[in-house]
């Protein structure tokens, strides 16, 4: 049994669009944990200890 074509473009696009919110939600988690790190960084005071709390090699 195949389904109509405008039924079908309908699935299509929904499941498109499912695929994008993903991506989207995927990047701005990204760029939520890139914001930790970078306050990480600025937050580290600048001196001897410099390094210490901080892992740059993140």
């Amino acid at each position: 049994m195949e389904l109509p074509a405008s039924i079908a473009a309908s699935a299509a696009l929904a499941r498109q669009n499912m695929t994008m919110s993903v991506i989207k939600q995927n990047a701005e988690q990204g760029k939520a944990i890139a914001n930790i790190i970078e306050n990480s960084i600025i937050s580290t005071p600048v001196n001897g200890t410099r390094g210490v709390s901080v892992n740059f090699s993140v």
